[in-house]
């Protein structure tokens, strides 16, 4: 392990042989080119991208350039048109949110022929092609990360992260706000949870180096994020400005192990976050007042100096989305816009209002908020990253026939083998497992989720699996269905009825829920397992893996990670013995809790 003094060592050896570097970049011309090697880590130009880069910014004008700074976001809303998005000033990238394989290529070829400099086009791929925050509505849900994890396979992640390129792509996606990197220390943060590779920096290493070697070898640039990190706090950074209250040491020893491995990997963009590192802004200014310490978004202080200086980060550093109240209640925003590019940021993610947000970027060029110097560094970033990506040639439009790829047997095939490796079995005390016709045949299923549900209030997921116990030969009921010990049916009555309570949960994280405990039907817990000692209780869930936390008195659970079809294909034949569990634990499944063990 690191230590901080060991560690801040390494860093300093790091800075100095960046001092010698300016023979490396743009001819020797100008400052800007002097700061930022274009020929180094992680831009890697020769000598036709670099003359692209400088001639391109030399041609700029301040419009243009202030332009470059926004990556905006296209919904798939009314009202919503990639021309809108080009009007006026030109962003120098568009993000995507969930829309079809077909309208997202069919936007990109608009997009790509009307744009004067080409697009960096993003798209969240966390999970595959699909089924994460963002992505293609018809592609595969490969895996979350934590599933990933869970093999204790970095190849696991690689192959989620080749989904998610070939399909990304196939629609023009030229840019993952991919891996995540952040440390899954609080079982109450309702944001990070299965999107992490769990709670071990060694694992998160591993298979955050796995999905960028892919997205390297499919020309995907790749984003890691969310700098200084998430998981400590148990708030959301989408609703105020949350904390990463490590000690400056243990931060080192943690997330900036990690963080100085991605870079030493290459990794072309980080993200930073609304989110606040009280020790290490102290560190870089002693003097600091605590109403002065920012968000990563607008602090100098983790921008520049630990990530620029003391990391030595030389890529593309990108706002997290600036619409969130961690960054929107920071400071006003008219003066947040340009202070975000100025104290280090190069690129602004999203607007709220474009034409008023653009303007307050102008105004601070105008007075002096927002240096030439920080804004020429800036768009020389952005074109760099560009021509990494190749896109100074021009992109190629991908062809409607690449859509194929959607889907495709190949990919569904990934999806199988990373369920079928992850399943994890936390504890099965009594010896439930494998599930006997003979004494479990009448199975009562109980669906726990916070999903937006179909017309018939059931989740696709749950009905196939009813649908495969059946097979099986079960008889199985929904409990909501039926009675339950009252006034109107005695105890006697209902294990009469019922051999096994089956509990099927699927709690996912997302902003603006502060929490993901389960919430029962009634203030007595009529759906909650109550009835343990007289009737045996299989809790399965696909995805929040600390669900112990509120049945822990449930002596078998499996945790899933993932809620797809394969995940529940995968769940039946384990659940039936004729597969084996494979999956390691990425976090303490228990959450520190003694009772939870039992």
């Amino acid at each position: 392990m690191y230590t901080a003094n060991v560690f801040m060592s390494v860093c300093v050896i790091r800075s100095k042989k960046r001092e010698g570097v300016n023979s490396n970049t743009l001819h020797g011309k100008g400052m800007v080119m002097d700061r930022i090697d274009l020929r180094g880590k992680p831009f890697y130009l020769g000598d036709e991208a670099v003359r692209w880069v400088e001639e391109t910014l030399q041609g700029m004008t301040d419009k243009e350039k202030v332009g470059q700074l926004f990556c905006e976001i296209l919904w798939d809303r009314p009202g919503c048109s990639p021309e809108a998005l080009l009007e006026d000033t030109e962003p120098g990238g568009v993000m995507y949110r969930p829309f079809s394989g077909e309208k997202m290529r069919e936007y990109t070829e608009r997009m790509q022929k009307k744009a004067k400099i080409p697009l960096l086009i993003a798209c969240n791929l966390e999970r595959g092609g699909s089924g994460g925050n963002g992505g293609l509505t018809d592609g595969t849900y490969v895996s979350s990360p934590m599933g990933c994890a869970a093999t204790d396979d970095a190849q696991s992640a690689y192959k989620l992260a080749e989904v998610a390129c070939k399909e990304g792509g196939a629609a023009g996606v030229n840019w993952t706000f991919e891996p995540i990197v952040d440390i899954d220390l609080n079982p109450g943060n309702p944001i990070t949870n299965v999107r992490t590779y769990g709670s071990s920096p060694e694992r998160i290493i591993r298979m955050a180096k796995g999905y960028m070697e892919a997205c390297r070898r499919y020309g995907v640039i790749s984003t890691v994020k969310h700098f200084p990190g998430d998981g400590v706090d148990e708030r959301d950074q989408h609703l105020m400005s949350s904390i990463n209250s490590l000690p400056a040491q243990e931060w080192y020893e943690s997330y900036g192990r990690i963080y100085q491995e991605m870079i030493d990997d290459g990794a072309p963009a980080v993200m930073c976050a609304h989110i606040k590192q009280p020790a290490l802004c102290r560190e870089v200014d002693p003097g600091i007042k605590d109403e002065d310490i920012m968000p990563a978004a607008l602090s100098r202080e983790l921008m520049q100096g630990i990530l620029r200086e003391k990391l030595g980060f030389n890529g593309l550093i990108v706002t997290d989305a600036t619409q969130m109240v961690g960054f929107t209640c920071s400071m006003p925003r008219h003066l947040a816009v340009p202070a975000a590019i100025e104290r280090g940021a190069d690129m602004f993610l999203f607007t709220i209002n474009r034409k008023e947000d653009v303007g307050f970027m102008m105004e601070g060029l105008r007075k002096g908020l927002l240096s030439r110097k920080r804004l020429d560094e800036a768009v020389t970033r952005i074109l760099a990253l560009k021509a990494h990506a190749g896109l100074w040639k021009r992109p190629a439009i991908p062809s409607k026939e690449g859509l194929s790829c959607l889907r495709c047997p190949e990919h569904l095939a990934a999806a199988r083998e990373i369920a079928e490796r992850s399943i994890t079995l936390v504890k099965d005390r009594e010896q439930c497992l494998p599930l006997s016709l003979e004494k479990m045949r009448k199975v009562k299923l109980i669906q726990i989720t916070n999903e937006k549900l179909p017309a018939g209030g059931l989740l696709p997921e749950i009905e196939l699996f009813k649908s495969l116990l059946e097979k099986e030969g079960f008889e199985v009921s929904y409990f909501k269905d039926g009675r339950f010990p009252g006034e109107d049916c005695s105890l006697a009555e209902f294990k009469k009825e019922t051999d096994l309570m089956i509990y099927f949960a699927n709690m996912k994280v997302g902003s603006n829920q502060t929490t993901i405990r389960i919430v029962w039907d009634d203030f007595l817990g009529e759906d909650s397992p109550k009835y343990v000692k007289d009737i045996p209780v299989l809790f399965l869930s696909f995805s929040n893996p600390y669900h112990l936390v509120d049945v822990p008195m449930v002596v078998t659970y499996i945790n899933a990670y993932t809620c797809n079809e394969e995940s529940v294909y995968a769940m039946v034949e384990k659940l039936m013995g004729r597969s084996p569990f494979l999956g390691h634990s990425p976090v303490d499944p228990f959450a520190g809790l003694w009772d939870t063990r039992l």
